[in-house]
């Protein structure tokens, strides 16, 4: 009869041992139908972004806040810096704001409340800013000013080809050369 208990009494320990390892060792796992059907939000702080195509740097951003929602894959930005590279040997622009919004899947982003650009010595500020990486522009509208050592000017609208260095600036243009 001990002989019969001390055998039970082994056996229900090592199952014990047994149920416990294989929980440690084989942890419930998510399925993959689960992860699909979660709706992501996200806030994050010190945010850092880049992309490039054929082995060339396309844009650069860095941002001190951004929320982001799943449902529109839409990243919404607080004081965004963005860097863009355009034609080759040329010189990169900067433009930062203190909003903005990327589709990084459709490869565009858009500024506001104020945007300031600058490439080389060339200053350009506008209401806001719409890049469209389909076409490599940047579209600024809005009291536009643009300004560098040798001229000022002025228009509604101002088109900056990214990978011809070109501007095209249109309605009310006024310029002065200095």
């Amino acid at each position: 009869m001990k002989r019969a208990l001390a055998i039970i009494l082994a056996l229900l320990i090592l199952a014990g041992i047994a149920v416990l390892g294989w929980r440690m060792l084989w942890p419930e796992r998510l399925t993959p139908d689960i992860a699909r059907n979660v709706d992501v939000d996200l806030s994050l702080k010190g945010v850092n972004l880049s992309q490039g195509k054929d082995g060339k740097k396309l844009w650069n951003l860095s941002a001190a806040g951004a929320n982001y929602a799943e449902a529109g894959d839409e990243l919404t930005l607080t004081d965004p810096v963005i860097t863009y590279w355009g034609e080759e040997g040329g010189e990169q622009v900067e433009v930062m704001a203190p909003k903005g919004q990327v589709w990084q899947k459709e490869d565009r982003a858009r500024m506001w409340d104020g945007v300031n650009a600058t490439r080389g010595d060339y200053r350009m500020r506008a209401d806001t800013l719409d890049y469209t990486g389909g076409n490599r522009t940047l579209v600024l509208s809005g009291n536009i000013d643009i300004s560098s050592d040798s001229m000022q000017g002025r228009s509604d609208a101002l088109t900056y080809f990214l990978d011809t260095g070109d501007i095209l600036a249109r309605g009310n243009v006024r310029v002065t050369l200095n």
